[in-house]
């Protein structure tokens, strides 16, 4: 098995990215596009836990965060 390292030139640039979700919440994500950071959500499942409160997450968009 043969690995390449990657150079600066291959590796993609991180960008934050805001998801925003039905219930108007959002998060701050840093990813490497707009699927990678859907993944990173989607990862974590629909129903997150706030205190002892169970919370419906589903994506409504998602858009790369101003600065």
């Amino acid at each position: 098995m043969v690995l390449k390292v990657r150079d600066k030139q291959e590796m993609k640039k991180e960008t934050i990215f805001q998801v925003t979700f039905t219930n108007r919440s959002t998060v701050f994500i840093k990813a490497m596009d707009e699927g990678h950071a859907r993944r990173i959500v989607e990862k974590n499942g629909t129903t997150w836990t706030r205190a002892d409160d169970k919370v419906e997450m589903i994506i409504d968009k998602i858009e790369e965060a101003k600065n």
